[in-house]
């Protein structure tokens, strides 16, 4: 068998090559690009934002979750890049910036929605400004490693089969498949294991009276998460976040009731981001399950939409729109790095001498991080086990699941993202390994770049 030609001369080498421009790629291109490297950024989609955006609205969360703990103060944990792409997204008119909870705040106290497409728009320009060079349409094909050291990545697109080379790599994949190839070890995660994830799917509900629709809900009392906000465009606050209480309607009598739904809208007439149906647990590496998955979710998607047709008020005529390209699977593999944060990590809000970000949201309401507080993440949990020219950032860094129904989430990514491109500029303007970088200066470039490290006092009388 004749292997396929690899071009290498394509691609001029560069000095930080990232894979996948979802949250943590977009973060960690412009970081890079910001340090004074030559960074190139290779995403399979023709857009940026991943399914993070694409099957998202709602980023969490920028702040401690102070609602669950009664005289809390409110804290930010996450500025920097992420904070920069939510202004852009604001004055390019597709967000709301950060809009307290009415109710539900117990379990996310703020919630920051920005509409995909204008974020979409907002990341590219962010990365061409840094100077990030984009590589659209494009999937990693093979990682060409040695004795744990990355030698190059083989990319596949229409042009063909092409060999980047770069001196550091960051993984922002969101399947680990870079630390994989290039040897580092992972953690699966099979249908019934311990830590095995659902895939999700969300989708605009559109031609929906929100007026009508949240006095309904009201009526009823299942109502469980609100908020509301002038929209861009509108003059007047309008329905931002809802939150059903799902079991209370199937009480009710309400069939076809999804397990669970949790929504927020950007436009006027539109859920923007229908929350509720999910396959599995399945195994996110397997494509027999992802196909099934894909199928199995579309057709959820209709069913929800005519159930809201039959049983509430101002949406006898709505219709699903504008879907998420493909399944959002939550959890593929895990790449076991340096240090790995555990659940305890998490709740006990523990700090550490080399972090570069903190984080306080926990996507499981059955855990919090004590007293309102935040975690920190420490430089070691970016550094794959056995590679040493590479970080990630992205979902797949936990293995203990409490600590990656934390990590995975939008905003956790794009701190992430931020560190280890931060990180992976200093390694390459040295010729060093990402383990020699020094921590101190990083941490310190990180904070010049409006960065937190720590939480900061935040007070909701600022406002």
């Amino acid at each position: 068998m004749i292997e396929p030609h690899v071009s290498e001369t394509r691609y001029p080498a560069c000095d930080v090559l990232v894979l996948g421009g979802g949250m943590a790629g977009i973060a960690a291109a412009i970081a890079a690009a910001r340090q004074g490297a030559d960074t190139v950024l290779v995403e399979q989609s023709g857009w940026l934002g991943g399914i993070g955006i694409v099957g998202a609205t709602g980023l969490h969360s920028f702040f401690n979750v102070f609602d669950a703990h009664p005289g809390a103060e409110r804290a930010r944990v996450v500025a920097g890049i992420a904070q920069e792409l939510v202004d852009g997204v604001q004055r390019a008119g597709g967000g709301l910036g950060h809009v307290r909870m009415e109710r539900g705040g117990d379990f996310v106290s703020m919630l920051t929605p920005v509409e995909p497409e204008v974020f979409k728009l907002v990341a590219a320009t962010m990365c061409r400004q840094a100077g990030v060079r984009l590589v659209l349409h494009t999937t990693v094909d093979e990682v060409r490693a040695t004795n744990g050291h990355i030698d190059g990545v083989v990319v596949w697109n229409r042009a063909g089969r092409s060999l980047l080379r770069a001196k550091t790599y960051i993984d922002c994949t969101g399947d680990g498949i870079v630390a994989q190839y290039a040897g580092a070890p992972v953690q699966t995660f099979a249908p019934g294991d311990p830590g095995a994830y659902a895939a999700g799917f969300t989708f605009r509900l559109c031609n929906v009276d929100l007026d009508r629709l949240e006095a309904d809900l009201e009526r009823r009392g299942v109502i469980s998460q609100l908020a509301h906000a002038v929209k861009p465009g509108m003059a007047q606050p309008d329905l931002v976040r809802l939150g059903i209480n799902m079991p209370k309607l199937r009480e009710q009598g309400v069939e076809g009731t999804p397990r669970y739904f949790l929504s927020s809208s950007l436009r006027p007439r539109e859920i923007t981001y229908m929350n509720c149906i999910n396959y599995g647990p399945n195994d996110g590496m397997d494509p027999d399950q992802l196909t099934e998955a894909e199928l199995d979710l579309r057709a959820q998607m209709f069913a929800v939409t005519e159930m809201f047709r039959r049983h509430f008020d101002g949406c006898a005529a709505c219709f699903p729109a504008g879907p998420a390209p493909y399944a959002g699977q939550r959890r593929g593999l895990a790449i076991r790095c340096d240090y790995e944060l555990s659940q305890d990590d998490c709740t006990e809000g523990r700090q550490f001498d080399d972090q570069v970000a903190c984080f306080g949201f926990i996507d499981n309401s059955r855990y919090f991080v004590r007293d309102a507080g935040a975690y920190g993440i420490p430089y070691r949990a970016l550094l794959p086990q056995g590679v040493d020219n590479l970080l990630i950032a992205g979902r797949m860094m936990t293995v203990d699941l409490v600590a990656h129904n934390s990590t995975r989430n939008t905003v956790c990514c794009l701190a992430c993202g931020q560190a280890a491109g931060t990180a992976a500029a200093l390694a390459a303007a040295r010729h060093g390994t990402t383990r020699e970088v020094d921590v101190p200066a990083l941490q310190d470039a990180l904070r010049a770049a409006g960065a937190l490290l720590q939480p900061r006092p935040d007070p909701l009388s600022a406002d």
